[in-house]
């Protein structure tokens, strides 16, 4: 009868801890679903303000290119800068971006302008503000300070392969991206701040 009762307070314990663990899970998903709504509310209502003073239309991809950095330091720039902007059915965005070498280390920056697509932006900063990470041997994913008040940072990095993007969503209206291929991190974070996000962000 003495083990049995022992038993049965092992178990419940252990679904206590369980139960206490599932609860932490739901408690956080439901805080990082929150977030998000709170997000995607304020992104709306930004887009509107912009509506009403006749802002509704993303900037020129030209006009894009002249925010990419005009180097990164160790690299160097490879070819021109790319870029185009797209208008349909009432949305449009515009991309640009340049990639910059140092033999087979690679970065490239991207900067786009979603403007009059505030549902594009939020699907392409959903996770940002959800608390969601993963950190392993493999990789880490999560939310990341960039050093900006209002500008809101993501890191995927590869940590074996020696591949990561770092991205900034601005102003609810931009996103930067800076993808590394052969190169450390830190140089991906020292890239990421040779675009002027304070400048964005008053944009």
């Amino acid at each position: 009868m003495k083990k049995i009762s022992l038993l049965l307070i092992y178990l419940s314990t252990g679904l206590l801890v369980l139960s206490c663990g599932k609860v932490k899970e739901a408690a956080n998903a439901a805080e990082g679903l929150k977030n998000y709504a709170e997000g995607l509310k304020e992104s709306t209502d930004k887009m509107q303000e912009r509506r009403a003073k006749g802002d509704t239309m993303s900037m020129p991809y030209a006009e894009l290119q002249k925010l990419l950095p005009t180097n990164v330091s160790g690299f160097s720039k490879e070819g021109d800068p790319k870029g185009e902007s797209i208008n349909m059915g009432g949305m449009s965005y515009s991309t640009a971006s340049q990639v910059y070498k140092n033999g087979d280390a690679e970065i490239t920056v991207n900067i786009m302008d979603y403007n009059a697509s505030y549902v594009a932006f939020g699907a392409a900063t959903a996770m940002f503000s959800t608390g969601f990470s993963v950190d392993n041997d493999q990789e880490h994913l999560g939310a990341v300070d960039l050093g900006i008040s209002g500008v809101k940072g993501w890191e995927d990095v590869k940590k074996k392969e020696k591949r990561s993007t770092i991205m900034a969503g601005i102003n609810d209206r931009f996103l930067v991206s800076v993808e590394g291929r052969n190169v450390e991190v830190d140089a991906v974070k020292e890239a990421i701040k040779t675009v002027d996000l304070a400048k964005l962000k008053g944009m």
